[in-house]
């Protein structure tokens, strides 16, 4: 493959062991896309400060069964190879009143991988933190950026505070109640200007009740919201760059609600589209020449060549894992 050739020719200035490494990580990630990341809804009920969704140009809908059906039916044919399935990408997940059935139907095909849901937690009822519990799903991540409604409220436009955390409890204390293993439960804060002074009471709020409490950095989505990171995250935002092939294009792949494929999911518009899982097969989309072409450019480091890419800051949840190293 054109792919492969590139690849050997910027790896002659490794050293034997890393490049050995890298070619052994590199086949096995190109064999079949070990993340599937599937857009169950890009509708979404707030409007947070650090989402581009006032940029979005491309219909809002939420995903029909049967094209969910496909997708999962394809991903247990390479079940070896998948090592997480995600029912959402850009929008809440649980506005598709078929989210839990469609999580219900991924542990049944495939019922040893992982299946994960990040979610604002606003539709997290009674009734749906039963179902939730009953369907199998393994992690579930809620977004509460703010220990206090004050800032919550001003950073997830829309949402009640109040409602969110009562939610998340609640699910707690009944997967608690009910001595279910499942799903694990994780509360995030983006560390960011308007929460940095509220970390460390976040971490005391949830870290006795939650199985997880993450600080994350900032996204820019690809550069299309302000950079709100804060100390040496916003050094490293602002004057860092990719140096080394981002590991989206080779081990995620992005599914939007109607089917069209995309490298990335930052690439929230999908301003580009590297296939149609509607009408190819996830694996001719993985090995195709679209998605081929754009990761020999990150090998090259051509990110001049790559718009989206170009103007992202993922680098800086990248450069401490393994995928960065083999590379440097």
């Amino acid at each position: 493959m054109g792919l492969k050739t590139s690849f050997f020719k910027t790896a002659s200035k490794y050293k034997p062991v890393q490049r050995a490494l890298r070619h052994s990580i590199v086949q096995r990630k190109l064999q079949f896309p070990e993340v599937i990341s599937i857009e169950s809804s890009s509708h979404c009920n707030a409007d947070c400060i650090m989402c581009p969704r006032e940029e979005l140009t491309r219909l809002k809908g939420n995903m029909p069964m049967d094209l969910y059906h496909k997708i999962i039916d394809e991903c247990a044919e390479h079940k070896r190879h998948v090592r997480l399935i995600q029912p959402f990408m850009f929008g809440e997940p649980f506005i598709n009143k078929q989210l839990v059935e469609m999580i219900q139907y991924t542990k049944s095909r495939l019922p040893r991988t992982p299946v994960n849901v990040s979610t604002n937690g606003s539709l997290i009822n009674p009734d749906k933190a039963q179902a939730i519990i009953d369907s199998g799903l393994d992690k579930i991540n809620i977004d509460i950026d703010g220990a206090t409604k004050q800032t919550f409220e001003e950073v997830r436009i829309g949402l009640n505070y109040d409602q969110v955390v009562d939610n998340a409890r609640y699910l707690m204390a009944l997967k608690r109640k009910t001595g279910s293993r499942t799903p694990e439960i994780t509360v995030t804060i983006i560390n960011m200007d308007q929460t940095q002074h509220e970390i460390d009471d976040f971490k005391g709020l949830w870290g006795l009740i939650a199985d997880h409490v993450v600080v994350q950095s900032y996204t820019t989505w690809t550069g299309s919201v302000e950079d709100r990171n804060v100390g040496d995250q916003a050094t490293a935002s602002y004057t860092g760059g990719f140096t080394f092939p981002c590991k989206h294009p080779w081990e995620e792949f992005v599914i939007a609600n109607d089917g069209k494929v995309s490298i990335c999911c930052l690439d929230f518009d999908f301003k580009v589209v590297v296939g149609d899982v509607s009408k190819q097969s996830i694996q001719e989309i993985w090995h195709g020449d679209a998605l081929n072409q754009i990761r020999r450019k990150m090998v090259d480091n051509r990110y001049h060549e790559l718009d989206i890419c170009s103007q992202c800051n993922n680098y800086i949840f990248q450069t401490e894992c393994t995928w960065h190293h083999v590379w440097k």
